[in-house]
């Protein structure tokens, strides 16, 4: 059994004290629950009344109890996981240890693996171990035959006989790497089942680079929840096998990620295999492998069950997102259509790069719109070429601010945003026919391209545009002065796509409003010049057409309330001067 949880770290130190840890926890409000656990097994009690025991526990606080209520049913063995034989002064010191993860055995012979964040050193999590661990190494683990090793464990090896196999005939890389001891070092380890394999059209191509590049590097035991927390930054081995170090390669890297459904609230988490440059039997782009069994303790550190082979790219985009169930509905919209989109994603011979979008994408379009957008084929065709983008492998590390790509649409262009927040959280938006979307799944590789999953149909209308400001954080100043204004009904009409309530709106961000003397802002808002604050607003507005930046760039001025308003390209930017 795993328990994971930010432990409170007491320690029995070498300086006097009259006080044993027993004592402690006593008048600590927020341990009463640990206090309690440990009171009903006679060793726990012993090892913290002891004042001589040189020991540290990881004990957890009562909120974890509350909610994860499964440990209060921990057995003497799971409880003792908790206490280990040595002080770990590391952590009183609060240095910088050069492992990423400090290996410590416990009192009932098991370890406890301590990770040092990189993005915040200040920061541990320590991955207690029950008895529930595989008492062997990984290698072991696969190979393993007693099938009476896994009764009454949440995890076996009977989907794992390929890569046994493979193993066997690798005898290097698996007795001194996945068979390695404590003597060489630990590592995370994420193993492919069989159904992972049956997806590899070439076998030969998993060779030792491709099993070198499913185990972290020394002493790197990542569980989960740590990994995630730490924004997993966190690097793969080199492909190099020499003299039985594995060192970190940068061009080649690793990260875990969780994807949530926000239709029903569960997420998933993926090991995520990311090459930036092409080199031997890997390409450019990302292989994600969905964690099927995570957290499996074993000697020489923890594994993993995933259903992909990370690295190996034998797929192409149509058949990527044919086995994929989150993308069932675009397979049926592209259908709807025959082979004249489809033959982008199947084509071997060209690379495309395709914004793919989630059926939880075609889920947010109203119904109204979703049921016109099925009998208009033509609208349906330019919607989905506008997800295309040809003759390019574009991947996130190519995206800033100023990129622009066209599409095979030929009349509409991408542009992207890349935001970073909080720090080290970077999320890339594609936008795309008048919508912002944000990329869920970025970097897929393809045989034939890449493919980023999207949570929005570019190019299909979802929101008013009432909806949009109120969504939208920059326009927050704008939203709360038409919320008492008669125009917030035309901006939000019950009938969509007809042409008497289409308008262009040049909404004033909140710098804008800024810039203006507070006292005319106040005196806007105090509820008797909404008059003249709806007038303001009407100039802002043109009745009767939706024109794009693409038909901005396109035209020297627009008449708005019979006034002519001049328009401007400055760089990306088009402005409006009113005359």
């Amino acid at each position: 059994m795993l328990i994971f949880y930010f432990a409170l770290l007491f320690s029995l130190f070498s300086s006097p004290c009259n006080a044993d840890l027993w004592a402690e926890t006593e008048r600590m409000s927020d341990l009463q629950q640990w206090r309690a656990l440990c009171g009903y097994y006679t060793v726990a009690t012993a090892y913290m009344k002891d004042s001589n025991a040189r020991i540290t526990v990881f004990a957890p606080v009562d909120d974890v109890f509350t909610y994860n209520p499964d440990i209060r049913a921990l057995d003497q063995k799971e409880t003792l996981s908790h206490i280990v034989d040595s002080q770990v002064v590391d952590l009183t010191m609060n240095k910088l240890w050069d492992k990423q993860t400090l290996i410590r055995s416990t009192i009932n012979s098991g370890y406890t693996y301590i990770t040092q964040f990189e993005n915040n050193p200040g920061n541990f999590i320590c991955t207690p171990m029950g008895h529930r661990p595989y008492p062997g190494t990984a290698l072991s683990f696969i190979r393993e035959h007693d099938v009476t090793v896994f009764e009454e464990r949440q995890y076996s090896n009977r989907d794992l006989s390929q890569i046994r196999d493979i193993l066997d005939r690798t005898p290097d890389i698996a007795l001194v790497i996945y068979g390695s001891s404590a003597w060489n070092g630990f590592h995370t380890f994420f193993i492919p089942n069989d159904a992972a394999f049956a997806r590899v059209i070439d076998r030969n191509r998993v060779d030792r680079e491709v099993l070198l590049a499913h185990v972290t590097s020394t002493n790197r035991v990542l569980f989960t929840w740590p990994w995630l927390y730490d924004g997993g930054q966190h690097y793969y081995p080199s492909v190099r096998f020499s003299a039985n170090i594995i060192e970190d390669n940068f061009k080649l890297k690793l990260v875990m990620r969780n994807i949530t459904d926000r239709r029903t609230g569960k997420w998933d988490l993926y090991a995520v295999s990311e090459v930036y440059e092409r080199y031997s039997q890997f390409r450019r782009g990302a292989v994600w492998a969905k964690i099927l069994v995570p957290n499996i303790p074993t000697q020489n550190g923890v594994v993993h069950i995933v259903d992909n082979v990370l690295g190996i790219v034998s797929e192409t985009i149509d058949m990527m997102i044919y086995r994929n169930d989150k993308t069932t509905t675009l397979m049926r919209y592209i259908n709807t259509i025959g082979q004249i989109v489809r033959n982008y994603f199947s084509a071997t011979g060209g690379l495309v790069t395709f914004f793919a979008p989630w059926n939880e994408a075609f889920d947010r379009i109203p119904e109204q719109i979703e049921r016109r957008l099925l009998r208009d084929r033509i609208w349906l065709e330019q919607i989905l070429k506008l997800h295309i983008v040809p003759a390019k492998e574009l991947t996130s590390d190519e995206i800033t601010n100023e990129t622009i790509v066209n599409t095979v649409d030929n009349m509409r262009q991408l542009y992207f945003v890349k935001g970073e927040w909080p720090a080290n959280n970077i999320t890339y938006y594609v936008i795309g026919g008048g919508i912002k979307t944000a990329i869920m799944m970025e970097n897929v590789a393809a045989t034939n391209g890449i493919v980023h999953y999207i949570e929005r149909v570019l190019g299909v209308p979802y929101q008013s545009l009432w909806n949009v400001m109120r969504n939208e954080s920059r326009l927050q100043a704008s939203f709360h002065m038409m919320s008492h204004l008669q125009l917030q009904y035309s901006m939000d009409p019950w009938q969509v796509l007809t042409p008497e309530q289409n308008f262009t709106f040049f909404v004033p961000v909140n710098e804008a409003w800024h810039k203006q003397a507070p006292s005319l802002v106040a005196r806007m808002n105090d509820g008797n010049h909404w008059q003249a604050l709806q007038y303001v607003y009407k100039r802002h507005i043109l009745q009767g057409q939706a024109l794009m930046y693409t038909d901005l760039r396109e035209r020297t001025y627009v008449m708005m309330n019979d006034e002519k308003v001049v328009i401007r390209r400055r760089d990306r930017c088009a402005a409006a001067i009113f005359l």
